[in-house]
């Protein structure tokens, strides 16, 4: 099976609020607003295709059961950099940059609905890892 294309939604009533987040401190653009439904595109040379989208959850669905609950791994050219930049900002660092074993180097900040950020560039991977790629 292949994909062309992979678009993820959360359902959530802080449209607004996520719709401000990643205009404030990441490099977006709104490609789709209607109040009810927002999407956003991270700019990137390497992947067009990177959408994020924010819907009011349907009528049926208590609020309670949308809420965060994923991790978004992003990788950026410069996290040292990138890191920099948001720290001297109002946004909360939940995990501060590190070297990780299992090949990358990363910062971890949440989002308003808690959706957690997970903003890396790959390093060397130790050997105890490496067996865990899959080509």
């Amino acid at each position: 099976m292949k994909f062309k294309d992979l678009s993820t939604t959360f359902h959530t009533t802080k449209i607004a609020e996520c719709k401000e987040f990643y205009l404030k401190y990441f490099d977006v653009k709104v490609t789709f607003d209607c109040d009810w439904y927002v999407t956003i595109h991270f700019d990137s040379e390497v992947n067009p295709y990177i959408f994020l989208s924010f819907m009011a959850p349907p009528c049926d669905m208590d609020p309670k059961e949308a809420a965060g609950g994923v991790t978004l791994n992003l990788m950026v050219d410069d996290v040292d950099a990138e890191y920099n930049k948001l720290k001297q900002t109002d946004i909360a660092i939940l995990d501060a940059i590190a070297d990780h074993e299992w090949g990358d180097r990363s910062f971890t900040v949440a989002d308003p609905i808690g959706n957690i950020l997970y903003i890396y560039s790959p390093r060397e991977m130790a050997e105890k890892y490496k067996d865990a790629l899959k080509a």
